[in-house]
């Protein structure tokens, strides 16, 4: 049952004293029945604000994630009208809160790990090297998982309750792009991939939504471009972290999605804006190992930012246009001949090919597919040279204007040795220009020879470290090539001769524009052969016909003056049509503004009958409410008074009564109804006991009389199974080894037929190769040895700096352990001195100690020498000696003082009685 409303100052009051008595869990629960209540939509959002951020507090503490949902939702239906910069409030102060928790748990883990640790010396426990082993984390990572892992997933969970609450709003749509971007930055802080990627596809989901709930009231519209601007910001910050957690998926569709909005703005996009995007465009077509899409993608880049003076610096522009040469020069320049593209298509698929290389043009905003000739020509066309590093502009001249194969190599070392292999930047490109020189060397090499030396062409492809390709990798390029049906060669391992075809009507399409040829190829005339034949049958023509093509100009003068006057009509037509168009669209659009007005006046006059009427039904419903609410009130009083009588007539009489009956039952009837109903009830018991037990006995019995006849026939029955089964096994096993038996035999008869030819063969291969085998089997015996001799040195050297280096430091530790004993020694003669010091002084305290007991010893001797026995002495005499200065008399039994000790020896007293007196004079004799 609901919790009755209270207003705001109550609830806080309230739950304040459910948290004081630690009753933290029921000051949640009140906190949601009174946020979820109906009462309180229509409270003020100031003073519902406390309320909210309380239960948020609450939640946090006890991590319930779908409390807060329900809790912040339905605080967004309360402020989105009136308040939305209360919603702000709260989530900054709600994520302030969890991350200060997820700190606090990264804290309490390092002190945690580093109060496991028990010795610092030690580098792992046993007990951490058996747990690892069995599971293989660490101290650490358990630790975190038990401390950290929690708060993580609930400030995860809260980003995502987050977004799914204010997506879609246009009153919430700065707070949506804020929590969008933390939650980026949380997913790269803490380095979640995963949840990266989920957050990168919810993001996309509420975006392609956008036009799905175009028709609620507080929908998006990216038209506005403010609205779009923000979502242009977050994608773009979403692309920048894809990139550097390196996930490239997300960074293409990311890519995507920032294309897509591009499109759909109608305000120009920042210029850092577009260089980034572009930039990470062209990062993302390296990985995808595309190197036309890559070019492409670096002359955007550049065309884009070249004006962009103010932004980007004369450096920043040189860096680039170095990567717009080097990636246009790495392009492929062979196109593959039709028949391999056309088994390339029905093998993988071409309409994906296609439909690929459509999307890669749209990203770079291209409206045909890119090709090596364009790269080329808008390379040569703009200043893109000018700015290139002076080190790197002959090589567009090697390539592509002074190609040679005898020496491109030998001309083109020095740049890729030096400046290319040695640049992070040009690296990349360094292999792709090997691959591209190789395949010009090879082409033209086949417009000149039809046969050369494998060996000639490998000594042509000398490229400099790391670009080295020996004679194998040299081979298996062509080979490949030849597949790819780029070239038309095959290779003669016998005689190691390359021998190029001649195919004039399939033949591998230069896609490099007008690069350097030494000569057409057969391929290339039989491709122009028809428009040679045509140029020459129109010259034959205008020589031997000139009245026909006199003719055949006038009438296409005629034709032409004819087109001109259907285009100027056509014109006038299309320009008087587009007036009418105009005129109507105007009128259109007038009768739609009126239109408009008056469906905003009807709107504006309904709202406010809706207003008042939904006024006058609150009133009523109030009204209603309150009448109900007494009448509860006064049915729950008579409930709580009859359940009361009920429950003392259950537990005095047992007999569960209808509140309706009460007034017809007094006590007597109740106890006499309670006595009958028990005995019936202990009768029923016993009766159903007593059959219960006769049934089971007689089933018990009949079911082991009816078991007994059947258990040896089971048994029987069981051993003929079991004998047929294993007999059926036995024979199929023995069946299947002879029929393999046989097989395998058949086999060996069909293959021993083939060994002599295979014989033959080999040693024919073997003798025609015995040469070059041996001289390469010495070559490699002889660098061997150079090598090994070379590590032996290296070894001897090694081991003499080993050697040098020991000595020096057993001299050292030597030296050490001198000093050492040193040490040792004088602390020895110290602790020898202090102890004679000690020992001395223990005999002459013995000494003094014994002098002490035989002087006490003498003075108690004297002490208990002879004592006269005491007089008595009157009272009267006693006043008078103590007026005169003489002593008292000592009774017997009073003990005498302790004489004075003192260092030198007095004389003894003459022997005389201790009760006497004795008068000064005498005392001194």
């Amino acid at each position: 049952m609901r919790a009755p409303f209270q207003r705001p100052e109550n609830v806080l009051k309230r739950t304040d004293e459910l948290i004081k008595v630690g009753q933290s869990v029921a000051a949640l629960d009140f906190l949601y029945d009174a946020l979820t209540g109906k009462r309180l939509a229509n409270a003020n959002a100031a003073s519902t604000e406390p309320v909210i951020l309380k239960f948020v507090e609450l939640t946090i503490e006890q991590r319930r994630g779908k409390y807060l949902k329900e809790g912040l939702t339905q605080y967004r239906n309360i402020v989105q009208h009136k308040n939305p910069e209360s919603m702000d409030n709260v989530v900054t102060v709600m994520l302030a809160r969890i991350t200060k928790h997820v700190t606090e748990a990264q804290q309490s883990a390092e002190r945690a790990t580093i109060g496991l640790i028990e010795d610092l010396e030690e580098t792992e426990s046993p007990e951490d090297m058996i747990l690892s082993s069995v599971s293989g984390e660490q101290s650490q990572d358990r630790t975190d998982r038990a401390l950290v892992t929690p708060w993580l997933k609930f400030l995860w969970e809260a980003y995502r309750i987050l977004l799914d609450i204010v997506r879609n709003n246009v009153r919430f749509e700065a707070l949506y792009q804020r929590v969008s971007n933390e939650a980026i930055d949380f997913c790269k802080t803490y380095e979640r991939k995963t949840e990266f990627r989920r957050l990168c596809e919810l993001l996309r989901t509420h975006l392609q939504n956008i036009g799905k709930y175009a028709h609620q009231q507080n929908a998006i519209n990216l038209s506005n471009a403010d609205t779009m601007q923000l979502f242009l910001d977050t994608h773009f910050h979403q692309l920048d972290t894809a990139t550097e957690m390196e996930l490239w998926q997300e960074s293409y569709r990311s890519i995507e999605d920032i294309h897509h909005l591009i499109q759909q703005s109608k305000r120009p996009v920042k210029p850092q804006a577009m260089a980034n995007y572009f930039e990470k465009l062209t990062r993302i077509m390296y990985v995808a190992k595309n190197p036309l899409f890559l070019a492409a993608a670096w002359h955007r880049y550049y065309n884009f930012i070249f004006r962009q003076t103010k932004v980007f610096t004369e450096a920043q522009l040189q860096e680039v246009a170095n990567n717009v040469l080097l990636s246009t020069l790495a392009v492929p320049i062979i196109k593959a001949s039709s028949r391999t593209v056309a088994a390339a298509a029905a093998a993988a698929g071409g309409k994906e090919n296609k439909h690929r290389t459509q999307r890669f043009s749209n990203l770079l905003f291209l409206s045909s597919a890119p090709t090596r000739a364009s790269l080329i020509g808008d390379l040569v066309s703009g200043d893109i040279l000018q700015r290139v590093d002076p080190a790197l502009r002959p090589l567009y001249d090697l390539v592509e204007e002074q190609f040679h194969p005898l020496s491109i190599c030998r001309e083109i070392s020095p740049i890729l040795g030096s400046k290319i292999a040695g640049s992070e930047t040009g690296s990349k490109y360094g292999q792709l220009l090997c691959n591209v020189i190789l395949t010009r060397l090879v082409q033209q090499l086949s417009q000149v020879y039809t046969s050369v030396q494998l060996d000639f062409i490998v000594g042509l492809a000398q490229f400099p470290a790391p670009y080295a390709m020996s004679s194998a990798a040299i081979e298996r390029f062509m080979m490949h090539g030849a597949r790819r049906g780029e070239f038309q060669l095959r290779i003669d391992h016998q005689a190691r001769a390359v021998e190029f075809d001649t195919d004039a009507f399939d033949g591998a399409q230069s896609a490099g524009g007008n690069g350097a040829q030494l000569q057409a190829s057969a391929a290339d005339l039989m491709r122009a052969q028809l428009s040679s034949v045509a140029v020459c049958l129109a010259n034959a023509q205008r020589v031997a016909c000139p009245g026909f093509v006199a003719g055949a100009e006038a009438q296409k003068a005629a034709a032409v003056a004819a087109a001109l006057a259907a285009m100027r009509a056509e014109h006038r037509v299309a320009v008087a049509r587009k007036a009418v168009i105009d005129r109507r669209k105007e009128v259109v659009e007038n009768a739609v503004a009126r239109r408009e007005r008056s469906e905003a006046r009807e709107r504006a006059i309904r709202q406010q009958r809706e207003q008042d009427a939904e006024k006058q039904r609150v009133a009523e419903e109030q009204r209603r409410r309150e009448v109900e609410r007494a009448q509860r009130e006064i049915d729950a009083v008579r409930r709580a008074e009859a359940l009361k009588l009920a429950e003392s007539i259950r537990e005095k009489a047992g007999i569960v009564v209808d509140i309706n009956d009460l007034d017809m039952l007094d006590t007597d009837k109740l106890k006499v109804l309670q006595r009958e109903q028990l005995e019936k009830d202990k009768l029923d018991m016993q009766a159903r006991l007593r059959l219960l037990a006769r049934r089971s006995d007689h089933t018990e019995r009949a079911y082991r009389r009816a078991e007994l006849p059947l258990l040896a026939d089971d048994y029987e029955q069981q051993k003929r199974a079991d004998r047929e089964h294993h007999d059926a096994a036995k024979d199929a096993v023995l069946g299947a080894a002879r029929e393999k038996h046989a097989h395998d035999v058949a086999l060996k008869k069909r293959v021993a037929r083939v060994f002599a030819d295979f014989d033959a063969v080999r040693q024919k291969l073997d003798t025609g190769r015995s040469e070059a085998l041996a001289a390469e089997r010495r070559r490699l015996r002889e660098q061997l040895a150079e090598a090994k001799e070379e590590r032996v040195a290296e070894y001897r050297r090694l081991r003499a700096a080993k050697d040098a280096a020991d000595e020096e430091e057993r001299l050292k530790r030597e030296a050490e352990l001198a000093a050492e004993e040193l040490a040792n020694a004088a602390k020895a003669a110290k602790a020898a001195e202090l102890a004679r010091l000690r020992e001395e002084l223990a005999v002459q305290r013995a000494r003094d100690e014994e002098l002490l007991r035989q002087r006490l010893e003498k003075e108690k001797e004297k002490e208990d020498g002879p004592k006269a026995p005491a007089k008595y002495v009157p009272p009267s005499r006693r006043a008078g000696a103590a007026a005169t200065g003489s002593p008292a008399p000592v009774s017997a039994s009073a003990t005498p003082p302790p004489p004075p000790v003192s260092s030198s020896p007095r004389p003894e007293a003459p022997a005389s009685t201790t009760g006497k007196y004795v008068p000064p004079s005498r005392r001194n004799k």
